[in-house]
């Protein structure tokens, strides 16, 4: 048989006041626009606008490939991108299509274009 729950003893001298708001003062308001306008005389942005912050458009490079190799390889292909001046990413994919078009694999070039066209 299952126990009988314990019955709640809510009295009629509760005071619910104690759970309503507390009414914000004007003082408040006089402080944050005081702080405000410390803050833009010493430099700082607020981070309210964002929407006027200019956007950086969204990068196609977004999956990584962690490659296992020697420590000199991996000096030696970014030894690579620096004489070429690319970055990693286009080292990696100028490297993917020489192999392609070395040995000549044209479905595979096909798709390397396909992928490379959606920037």
């Amino acid at each position: 048989m299952a126990k009988e729950r314990a019955h709640l003893d809510l009295s009629d001298d509760l005071d619910v006041s104690e759970f309503l708001p507390l009414k914000k003062e004007r003082t408040q308001e006089i402080e944050t626009k005081t702080l405000e306008r410390v803050a833009e005389q010493s430099g700082f942005v607020s981070r309210k606008h964002k929407s006027q912050r200019r956007r950086k458009p969204q990068s196609p490079y977004k999956t990584q490939l962690n490659v296992k190799c020697r420590e000199e390889m991996k000096e030696l292909f970014q030894d690579i991108g620096n004489e070429l001046d690319f970055h990693d990413r286009t080292t990696f994919e100028q490297a993917l299509l020489a192999i392609i078009e070395k040995y000549e694999l044209s479905e595979l070039l096909k798709r390397y274009r396909e992928i490379v066209q959606e920037k």
